[in-house]
C-alpha cells in the first residue's frame, strides 16, 4: 500500500483600508494561533502565504508572529508563497503592475525568510497567459482549484498530483486544490476529515493538495469556538502526526519527489461561487434552478463540470461605479508607466489601489464596504498627487474617455482638487481633494442582487455552529426588506432632475414624481480663462432646452448657473440638483446652524433656505452648499448587502437635494473648507 502525501496551505489576507480592529482580531483569533499550534507539530509541514498588506501591519504590531515563521521556515517545516504584494486580480492590472507586485513580494520573502518558488494567485482568478507571467517571474508553481481542471474537461472524481501548463513555452506546475477537502476542513469532525484522507490512499503513492483561506481557522463565523476552544486543530494535527500512512510534503519537495500529471491548459475561471456571484439576479435564478434540477435527478456530480456561471470580468458590466474606479486605477497606470515616473511612493500607492477587495462583491461585502472603496481612491490620489507635482501650477483640463463608455469625460484640476464630470447628465463622477486624498464622490448605485431573494421571503437562518462559510445565511437586523430600494439612475454628484410640484420627502426616497436627466447626454466645451475652468453644458429634448455652465477657480468647490432657454420651460414642473456625497463616518456628519448641530442621520425635509452647511467631524470638512430659495432634502443611502456573517444594511453616502421650483435661472455653489 502507498503512502498519501499531503500538500497543507493557508493563505492569510487582509486588505488595505480594513480597519485596525479587524486586523486585531483576524490575527488574535486566527493567525497567531494557528502557527502557534503548528510550531508545537514540528512534523506537520504548512505552506503559508501572507499578503502584503498583513505583512505590513505584522511588521509594525506583531513581530512574535514574523518571529515564529522565521523559525518554522529554518527548521524546514513551513514554506511561504509569494504572490503579487498587495494581493491584486492579476488579470485586472497591467503587465508591469503584475511584475512589479510579483517582485515586491519576492524580494520582501527572499529577505524576511528564504528564497519563494511558487504563488498565491488572488481569488484564484486564471487566465492562460499567467503561466508566463509567473514562469518569467522566477517563479515555478501556483495552486488553483480541482474545479478549474473540470472545467478543461477532466473528468477525475479526484485530483491528485500536480500538472504542467505553458504559455509562449514558459511552463509552471499547477497543483489542484481538493474542493473535498476545503469543505471538509474544519468543518467536519477531525476523524472525520482523517478519514477523508485516508480513502484516497491507494496502491501508489499519491499527492494531494489543501490550500485555502486562513481565516476558516477561526475568524470565519462560529469557527473560533470549534478550532481551537474545542481542540478541533490540534486533534487534527496529532492524528496526522501520528498516521503512519499520511505525512505532509511542502511544495517545492513534492516537485522533487513527483513526476507531473502531464500538460493541460485551463480555462478563464475562479472558483465554482465567484462564478455565481458576477450573474445577474436573472441570470442567477436560473442558473440555481438548473443546479437544483440536475441535483433532484442525481447528474449534479457528473454534470457539474460543465455548468458553469459568468466571468469574472464582468463585475465591471454588472456595476458601472465599480467599473469606473477600475478604469480609473488603469487609467492613472497607464499614466504613471508612460512618463517614466520612478518615485517608489507613487508606485507603492498605486499597487496599494489594486488590493482586489473593493473590485468584487460575493459573500464578502468588498465592493458594498466604502472604507475598502475610500482606501482605493486615498490611494489613486496620492500617486496622482506625485504625478502632478510635475505639472504647471494653476488650473487644467483634459478630455479622456476614462469608463470606456464611448464618451469622453472631462479632467478638471487644479492645486486643490480633481473633478470629473461625465457627458452624462454633466454630472460629477468624482470630486477629490488632493491635500486629504479623499474622493466625495466614493459612492454606489442601490441595485438588485440574488440573494435579496433571501431576504424578502425570510429565510435566512444560521445553517448551524460550524457550517462553511457559504452555507451561513442570516440575517444581522430586522426588516431589512425594507431597505431594498433600487437606484433609477447612477448616484454621482450635481445631477439634475425634473419632480412634479407635489414632489416630497418619501418621493425622493422611491424615486417617485421624479425624472433624472443623469442618463442624458449633455453637449459640454470646455475652456479656459486666466485661473478658471468653465464647462458649458446645454441639455436639449423637445419639451425641455436649458444650459448648465460649471466654474472651477483656485479653490476646492465649484459654482454651477442654470439657464432655462424657453419662456415656461418646466411646464408646471420643479426643476432639483442632487449631490451624493460619500463622508464616511455616519456618526459624525451634521448640519451647521447658528447655534447648534442637527444630526442627518434620518431622511428630512428642511425649509426653504438660501444655505445649507453640513460639517463632518471626521473628515474634518466644511461643505456650505448656497442656491437661493430651494427646498433642501437630505437621505443617507444604505445598501443591503451580504458579508461572512449575514446579510447587513450598510450606510453608504449622504443625498442631498435641492428643488429650486420653476425658476428661470439660478445659481448652485459648493464650498469646501479643511477645518481644525
Amino acid at each position: 500500500m502507498g503512502k498519501l502525501y499531503l500538500i497543507l496551505g493557508v493563505h492569510n489576507h487582509q486588505p488595505v483600508g480594513n480597519f485596525d480592529h479587524v486586523f486585531k482580531e483576524a490575527y488574535e483569533r486566527c493567525y497567531q494561533p494557528f502557527l502557534s499550534i503548528l510550531a508545537q507539530f514540528p512534523k506537520i509541514k504548512c505552506s503559508v502565504h501572507n499578503s502584503g498588506p498583513l505583512y505590513d501591519w505584522l511588521s509594525k504590531n506583531s513581530k512574535e508572529y514574523l518571529d515564529i515563521l522565521k523559525r518554522l521556515v529554518k527548521r524546514g517545516q513551513v514554506e511561504v508563497i509569494s504572490g503579487g504584494y498587495y494581493e491584486p486580480i492579476l488579470p485586472l492590472i497591467s503587465d508591469s503592475d503584475k511584475y512589479g507586485q510579483i517582485n515586491m513580494m519576492n524580494e520582501f520573502i527572499k529577505k524576511e525568510f528564504a528564497q519563494p518558488s511558487g504563488i498565491w494567485i488572488a481569488e484564484r482568478v486564471w487566465e492562460q497567459y499567467l503561466a508566463r507571467i509567473i514562469h518569467q517571474s522566477n517563479l515555478k508553481y501556483t495552486f488553483l482549484d480541482d474545479t478549474h481542471f473540470r472545467y478543461a474537461g477532466l473528468i477525475q472524481k479526484e485530483f491528485f498530483g500536480y500538472y504542467t501548463t505553458e504559455d509562449d513555452g514558459k511552463a509552471i506546475s499547477v497543483f489542484p486544490i481538493s474542493k473535498t477537502l476545503r469543505y471538509k476542513v474544519p468543518f467536519s469532525r477531525a476523524y472525520e476529515a482523517m478519514e477523508t484522507l485516508n480513502g484516497f490512499i491507494g496502491e501508489e503513492d499519491k499527492l494531494v493538495t489543501l490550500f485555502d483561506d486562513g481565516e476558516k481557522f477561526g475568524l470565519w463565523p462560529n469557527t473560533y469556538d470549534w478550532v481551537y476552544e474545542k481542540g478541533w486543530l490540534k486533534d487534527f494535527f496529532s492524528m496526522l502526526q501520528d498516521s503512519k500512512t499520511i505525512e505532509t510534503i511542502k511544495p517545492a519537495e513534492a516537485v522533487a519527489k513527483f513526476n507531473s500529471q502531464g500538460l493541460v491548459y485551463l480555462p478563464t475561471a475562479s472558483y465554482e461561487e465567484m462564478g455565481e456571484w458576477v450573474l445577474e439576479p436573472e441570470a442567477a435564478l436560473v442558473y440555481e434552478r438548473l443546479k437544483e434540477f440536475l441535483k433532484s435527478n442525481n447528474q449534479y456530480d457528473e454534470a457539474s463540470a460543465y455548468l458553469r456561471g459568468g466571468y469574472f470580468r464582468n463585475f465591471y458590466h454588472k456595476y458601472s461605479r465599480l467599473n469606473y474606479m477600475h478604469k480609473r486605477m488603469v487609467s492613472l497606470s497607464k499614466k504613471i508607466h508612460t512618463c517614466g515616473l520612478k518615485d517608489k511612493e507613487a508606485f507603492k500607492s498605486l499597487w496599494k489601489a489594486q488590493t482586489n477587495c473593493g473590485y468584487w462583491h460575493g459573500i464578502f461585502g468588498g465592493f458594498y464596504l466604502n472604507h475598502i472603496r475610500e482606501a482605493i481612491y486615498t490611494n489613486l490620489i496620492k500617486a496622482e498627487n506625485i504625478l502632478d507635482a510635475k505639472r504647471k501650477a494653476g488650473i487644467s483640463f483634459e478630455e479622456e474617455d476614462i469608463d470606456l463608455d464611448g464618451n469622453k469625460e472631462i479632467i478638471v484640476k487644479n492645486s486643490k482638487m480633481t473633478c470629473i464630470v461625465s457627458r452624462k447628465g454633466a454630472a460629477f463622477l468624482e470630486f477629490s481633494l488632493k491635500d486629504k486624498a479623499f474622493n466625495l464622490i466614493n459612492t454606489i448605485t442601490r441595485q438588485e442582487e440574488s440573494y435579496h431573494k433571501k431576504i424578502r421571503e425570510n429565510v435566512g437562518q444560521d445553517a448551524g455552529a460550524h457550517g462553511t462559510i457559504h452555507e451561513v445565511v442570516k440575517q444581522k437586523e430586522k426588516d431589512l426588506d425594507k431597505f431594498l430600494i433600487y437606484d433609477k439612475y447612477q448616484r454621482h454628484s450635481l445631477i439634475d432632475h425634473i419632480m412634479d410640484k407635489g414632489f416630497g420627502l418619501e418621493d425622493f426616497n422611491l424615486q417617485e414624481k421624479m425624472l433624472p436627466l443623469a442618463n442624458e447626454l449633455y453637449d459640454v466645451t470646455a475652456s479656459k480663462a486666466g485661473h478658471a475652468a468653465k464647462l458649458s453644458c446645454r441639455y436639449r429634448s423637445p419639451g425641455l432646452d436649458f444650459s448648465k455652465i460649471i466654474e472651477f477657480s483656485g479653490s476646492s468647490g465649484f459654482k454651477a448657473l442654470y439657464k432655462f432657454n424657453k419662456k415656461n420651460a418646466l411646464n408646471n414642473r420643479q426643476f432639483g440638483v442632487e449631490f451624493n456625497l460619500s463622508l464616511p463616518s455616519f456618526s459624525d456628519i451634521y448640519k451647521k446652524e447658528k447655534t447648534h448641530d442637527t444630526p442627518l442621520k434620518d431622511a428630512r425635509a428642511w425649509p426653504v433656505s438660501d444655505e445649507f452647511v453640513i460639517i463632518d467631524y471626521h473628515k474634518k470638512l466644511l461643505l456650505t452648499f448656497h442656491c437661493a430659495k430651494a427646498r433642501i432634502f437630505t437621505m443617507p443611502v444604505y445598501s443591503v448587502s451580504s458579508s461572512e456573517s449575514g446579510f447587513e444594511r450598510v450606510y453608504q453616502e449622504i443625498s442631498v437635494l435641492f428643488v429650486t421650483g420653476d425658476k428661470d435661472s439660478f445659481a448652485l455653489s459648493l464650498d469646501i473648507e479643511v477645518i481644525d
